[in-house]
């Protein structure tokens, strides 16, 4: 697995690469990197960034979220993954905490497909080289997209879940780091009372996660697809269809 990437001003950021598959092989590395907010990124941080190969940061947060500058030699792209005016879908999840948690992937996915597809198209259309996406903690929002991409690589169930889980692990790093908690205990808490750890609600959700029937539905342009299914040219896809 490719380790934690050490970037001065990130606490949570990881490469998705080196990520086992279904048929053997691993995720390409310095395709696709997660992180949490950049606002603690300084001049050393973003040249390591850039070195490292990213071309393109995507920012997942509502418009009133929005902090921090992203230096002009990477292209900066925001996409509402949210969908913040959707407020009839995320009443409910909200109120209850469910939105902190990978239990609200799927139905997100089927009731705002069109967040997902814009997101995709952001992708597709990136510029070459890496692509850096996050949201506030590097968790959520963040961990929605990671599962959608690693699920499009036929990334096995066991890697996906250590992916996510990483974030837990590095929660105490976070909040030192940004001055702030990340409420890990609320986060179990809330799962406890829906009959899941944070393992198993991951695990579930990715289980179910059926990326051919969500693009059939959604309508992805093809072009969109076999970027997506291919890591944009970087990795063979298993698609058999």
């Amino acid at each position: 697995m490719v380790p934690m990437l050490h970037i001065d001003g990130l606490a949570n950021a990881r490469d998705l690469g080196g990520l086992e598959r279904e048929d053997g092989t691993f995720t390409p590395a310095g395709v696709f990197v997660r992180s949490e907010r950049l606002d603690r990124v300084g001049s050393d941080g973003w040249r390591a960034l850039h070195a490292y190969g990213i071309r393109t940061v995507i920012d997942l947060r509502r418009p009133e979220e929005r902090t921090g500058q992203v230096p002009t030699t990477i292209r900066h792209v925001h996409i509402d993954l949210d969908g913040g005016d959707q407020t009839d879908f995320w009443a409910e999840y909200e109120a209850d905490g469910r939105w902190g948690t990978p239990i609200y992937y799927l139905a997100h996915l089927q009731t705002l497909p069109h967040r997902l597809a814009l997101l995709l198209k952001a992708i597709t259309t990136a510029d070459e080289g890496g692509i850096l996406f996050h949201c506030s903690a590097g968790w959520d929002r963040t961990g929605l997209v990671a599962a959608v991409l690693l699920r499009a690589l036929d990334v096995t169930e066991d890697a996906a879940v250590a992916d996510y889980l990483h974030s837990f692990a590095n929660a105490d790093a976070m909040a030192a780091l940004h001055e702030r908690s990340f409420e890990v205990e609320e986060r179990q808490q809330i799962l406890n009372r829906f009959g899941h750890t944070a393992e198993s609600a991951f695990r579930d959700m990715y289980a179910n996660l059926d990326l051919e029937i969500w693009f059939r539905e959604s309508n992805v342009e093809p072009s969109t697809r076999v970027a997506i299914k291919t890591w944009r040219g970087a990795a063979a896809s298993l698609d058999r269809a």
